[in-house]
């Protein structure tokens, strides 16, 4: 996919958001500097003003990313993928009114429900305020293969050039991405860059500029302040 055909589909256009801003916000290297994914304060409102259900989900959240630190990458992929993987999937238009809408992870968890980009976009964030580098970890946009479906999947890579796992929504069980045989990659992306399927190794552009992914990191530093 070119260029111009992957900024189309993607509806892309300049944000005048702060690329600086953004960068600091997502890159491993200000891990010491950024709020928490959620912040304890974010965590006794919820608990405050959500029904018991929600609270015990959020906890339970809290619990995962205060305990699994020092797990191995491979346990922590296993947990993180399970722990969304139990969240309803739900179409933006009936959950959010909305015809596509990338929803926080908090939102998400709130909701208990999201369509294949809210869980592919609260395991990415989780695992990286669990330690896995960023450059190990990219969203997938690909097509199901026979039923010409755009469908999103979280990808780990264990280097470069290696066979990608897939943390996936609908086939709920990791496995690497040559035995998802129903699956067509196109692009992938996280918050370093977009790269084509043809070439993983240089980013396309920036990814401030997919208009959903700018609008989602603004909220989440909304909801971290």
């Amino acid at each position: 996919m070119n260029k111009d055909k992957l900024l189309t589909f993607f509806n892309l256009k300049l944000i005048h958001f702060s690329v600086f801003t953004f960068i600091y916000l997502l890159h491993p290297a200000h891990a010491g500097h950024m709020q928490k994914l959620l912040p304890q304060s974010q965590l006794k409102n919820i608990q405050r003003n959500y029904d018991h259900e929600i609270s015990e989900r959020f906890g339970a959240w809290d619990n995962l990313l205060l305990s699994s630190k020092n797990k191995s990458t491979i346990e922590k992929l296993h947990l993180v993928n399970n722990f969304f993987n139990q969240m309803k999937w739900v179409e933006d238009k009936e959950l959010w009114n909305r015809k596509d809408y990338w929803a926080t992870p908090i939102e998400s968890l709130i909701r208990n429900a999201g369509d294949c980009e809210d869980f592919s976009i609260a395991k990415y964030f989780t695992l990286l305020e669990l330690g896995v580098p960023i450059a190990q970890l990219k969203i997938s946009y690909v097509k199901i293969i026979g039923l010409d479906q755009s469908h999103m999947v979280l990808a780990f890579y264990e280097t470069a050039e290696s066979d990608p796992l897939i943390l996936d929504n609908i086939n709920k069980e990791i496995t690497l991405s040559s035995e998802r045989t129903d699956l067509e990659p196109m692009f992938n992306f996280n918050g370093e860059g977009v790269w084509t399927e043809d070439d993983p190794y240089t980013p396309l552009d920036s990814v401030t500029k997919i208009r959903h992914w700018a609008d989602l990191i603004k909220r989440m530093g909304q909801e971290q302040s």
